[in-house]
């Protein structure tokens, strides 16, 4: 039992090293930027010394996907309906709203949206979230039109890809802005604009491909 009680308390340690080490790295990170930021300070910051950093991750670009993971989960969990809705489409429509909202928050949009595809490259980082969104809005758009999804499931992972990449420009749009708050209402409207066309029933496809 005690052997059971020490590995046990071993691993709350190192789960609570790392997150100080995520907490100090994200901290660090958004105030000094990824290329400025000191793994000396985080440690510091963390109260942990270098070992310990390098037992939990590679190097300092590899504690910089953890704390981008982080945020990305975060992101995710933000985008979730408080409330349940019967409405599947309404669901999604807010949970675009709130990505856009997401871009606000400094950590989204410094880190994530500007630095981490420079540092990480844009495919990776949106390795870790893709699959999830997909699945989920290709299960939405089974539900809009059923007889697409049973015929040609092709055109409905076409058409989740295309979601999700048009809500991811929006978002990085915002990001580079100079005014995301003056601009939002713009790109709000084009984006959800661009989403209703995708409520309208495929077209036969001897037309489409005329």
């Amino acid at each position: 039992m005690s052997v059971k009680s020490g590995s046990s308390g071993r691993v709350r340690d190192a789960a609570r090293t790392r997150t100080a080490l995520l907490d100090a790295a994200l901290e660090v990170f958004l105030r000094d930027g990824y290329a400025a930021a000191a793994t000396e300070e985080i440690v510091s910051v963390a109260g942990v010394t270098r070992g310990a950093l390098y037992h939990h991750f590679a190097d300092k670009r590899d504690l910089f996907r953890g704390v981008v993971e982080r945020i990305q989960r975060d992101a995710e969990e933000s985008l979730a309906p408080a409330e349940p809705v019967d409405d599947l489409w309404e669901g999604f429509t807010q949970a675009v709203l709130a990505s856009l909202d997401a871009v606000y928050d400094p950590a989204t949009r410094r880190l994530l949206l500007i630095e981490a595809p420079a540092v990480l490259g844009w495919a990776d980082v949106r390795e870790t979230h893709r699959n999830s969104s997909l699945k989920a809005i290709e299960r939405m758009i089974a539900t809009l039109d059923p007889g697409s999804y049973e015929i040609g499931a092709t055109r409905t992972s076409v058409l989740a890809h295309l979601l999700v990449a048009a809500v991811e420009e929006a978002m990085l749009y915002l990001a580079h802005s100079d005014d995301p708050v003056r601009d939002r209402p713009t790109v709000q409207g084009e984006l959800l604009r661009l989403l209703e066309s995708v409520k309208g029933p495929a077209e036969p496809e001897e037309t489409a491909t005329r």
